[in-house]
């Protein structure tokens, strides 16, 4: 009797342990989000629009994602043409929300910007337009997304922003379209770069300066040979300064890696080798400025590096760069 008692028991607790997980694929049925609940994003690469965004400093210009350009890719996805899915918002069998990527989950957050839209802060996070840097909006008339950045936005601004369309079944959003939408704000003294740091303690992506020869040539009168001849020296005419979400510049803060350089922390403010957080370094080379990462980081780990390569005397002459950084 009591060997089958304990048989039981261990069965019971076998039972318990496996319906502990809280992975919607684990569940013998799934879960049936509510109206106050998030559901979760079920992944799918081939419902994934990509869009790149730029616009010029001072010249902004709203741009325009037809859906009509992503009819076949709709019907894919949503077994429904543009119209429909259009006409499927009035109903409520379809919803446009937000994304949350990091949480991988739908972000049912009101609309910011019109009736059928939302405002983004720089950290691609929804706000209001007091602390918008950019939004989309839906046109349902011109059957479009509208993108657009404050007219006064300065250079530098990089963020990005994700929303979908989905059916609404009652159970979750697993029939869905969704645009991944990348924003810039460049001037010709600008560069923006979205780069892989390769794996291995103190590995660095090495950024030509040849690449960046009309962006020096227009800001600073020099060819990159000649600008590199002078960056050389951490005490010649030209300075690296980090540059915080303010687009505030530090000119205060000493080199603290070789040459023309900064230790980083996570955020991008100024640190020393060997610090809590250190983990980027920015650096000039010969012939390049290399960004590298510091040891034991985790394969995937992101960062923005921020700075400007700027005239000491002449702070009218300088260059941004704006890297967007992922750890292989």
């Amino acid at each position: 009797m009591k060997k089958n008692i304990l048989y039981i028991a261990m069965a019971c607790l076998a039972l318990g342990f496996t319906a502990c997980s809280d992975d919607p694929e684990d569940a013998v049925e799934k879960h049936v989000y509510g109206p106050e609940e998030a559901p979760y994003l079920r992944a799918d690469a081939g419902a994934n629009i990509t869009y790149n965004a730029e616009f010029r400093k001072g010249h902004v210009v709203p741009k325009t994602i037809y859906l009509k350009d992503y009819a076949e890719q709709i019907q894919t996805k949503m077994k429904m043409t543009v119209d429909d899915m259009l006409a499927g918002l009035e109903t409520g069998k379809v919803v446009f929300y937000n994304i949350n990527t990091a949480r991988g989950i739908w972000n049912k957050a009101a609309a910011t910007k019109g009736s059928n839209g939302w405002w983004y802060n720089a950290s691609g996070l929804v706000s209001d337009a007091s602390t918008g840097v950019a939004s989309i909006e839906l046109d349902k008339a011109k059957k479009a997304l509208i993108l657009t950045v404050p007219e006064e936005s300065a250079a530098g601004v990089s963020v990005a922003a994700n929303v979908g369309f989905a059916i609404d079944n009652g159970k979750d959003y697993d029939d869905y379209i969704r645009f991944n939408i990348s924003f810039a704000v460049t001037d010709p003294g600008t560069i923006i770069q979205n780069i892989v740091i390769p794996a291995g303690d103190y590995a660095s992506y090495e950024l030509e300066f040849a690449s960046m020869e009309n962006a020096i040539n227009a800001c600073f009168g020099l060819t990159s040979s000649d600008f590199n001849a002078i960056v050389q020296d951490p005490d010649g005419d030209i300075a690296m300064y980090m540059v915080d979400e303010a687009g505030a510049w530090d000119t205060t803060s000493e080199y603290t890696a070789n040459g023309i350089g900064y230790w980083l922390d996570a955020t991008g403010k100024v640190t020393n080798w060997g610090a809590d957080g250190f983990t980027f370094y920015v650096e000039t080379h010969d012939g390049t400025v290399g960004i590298g990462r510091a040891p034991g980081l985790a394969s995937g780990m992101e960062g923005k590096l921020h700075f400007v390569y700027a005239n000491k005397y002449d702070s009218s002459k300088y260059i941004e760069l704006v890297i967007n950084a992922t750890l292989e």
